[in-house]
């Protein structure tokens, strides 16, 4: 929806609040009218609380990770938290607090916590929406936002190998490569729905079970597959062209 491109590793100017603030009110812009719950997930160097001030007053949902070095106020213990730590994660059993604030910036937010089984490091996300939903929200990072970035890379486009110096080109390059991941997914997607009909000519084996309960291969890699067995064959099934994506 909205990128930027920067030369050099580690650029400054990609880290600046009014940078982030820009990509944020695109997004905001683009789907305020659409009817849809508009959740703005951002890991650990996010903890700015002028921007999740910012995304307060647009009257959008944020859930941002946080570091082990923030001190807050927990209103529900009546004590200072020198950081995360002091608050003690519990496996299998997430914590939830509703009313609490950043000493360092005066300001008010809520926090949940999670650990899973077997992991060392807990969760520690702050949210302004409903707390009980604060991590179950923020894991859409880990299944869809980081998969995007892994898709682009070694599962799918290698954007990392590319020896493109042109600063605009690389540009074109990473929008083509957005609109193609995209419309993968679609194709992946119609793929899923409609496979009894597909595997007459094309047949991939995208679930483990006949009851479809765990995939095999990602939506992506499900539409990336199909696309070069249609490419590169004589029988060239039809392909979805229109960019309707639908649920499944």
């Amino acid at each position: 929806m909205w990128f930027r491109c920067f030369k050099g590793k580690h650029n400054a100017e990609a880290y600046q609040s009014d940078l982030v603030k820009e990509g944020i009110k695109y997004v905001y812009e683009l789907l305020k009218d659409k009817n849809c719950d508009l959740i703005y997930l951002g890991d650990r160097w996010f903890q700015n609380y002028k921007l999740m001030k910012y995304m307060e007053d647009l009257d959008v949902t944020y859930c941002i990770r946080i570091k082990s070095n923030l001190t807050f106020y927990i209103y529900d213990y009546g004590e200072i938290a020198g950081n995360t730590k002091d608050v003690k994660a519990r496996e299998k059993e997430e914590q939830y607090f509703d009313r609490i604030r950043i000493t360092r910036y005066n300001y008010l937010t809520k926090m949940a916590v999670s650990k899973l089984e077997g992991h060392k490091e807990a969760i520690y996300v702050l949210t302004n929406g409903k707390v009980e939903d604060g991590i179950k929200n923020y894991s859409y990072r880990f299944g869809s936002i980081e998969f995007v970035f892994k898709n682009q890379k070694t599962n799918g486009f290698y954007l990392e190998d590319t020896k493109m110096k042109n600063l605009q080109s690389f540009k074109t390059l990473f929008g083509v490569m957005c609109i193609a991941l995209l419309w993968l997914t679609i194709i992946g997607v119609e793929y899923s729905i409609n496979m009894e009909e597909k595997a007459n000519n094309v047949k991939i084996r995208c679930y483990r079970d006949k009851n479809r309960k765990e995939r095999r291969i990602s939506l992506f890699n499900t539409g990336l597959l199909y696309f070069n067995l249609c490419f590169n064959s004589y029988q060239v099934p039809k392909i979805r062209c229109n960019f309707l994506l639908y649920a499944i």
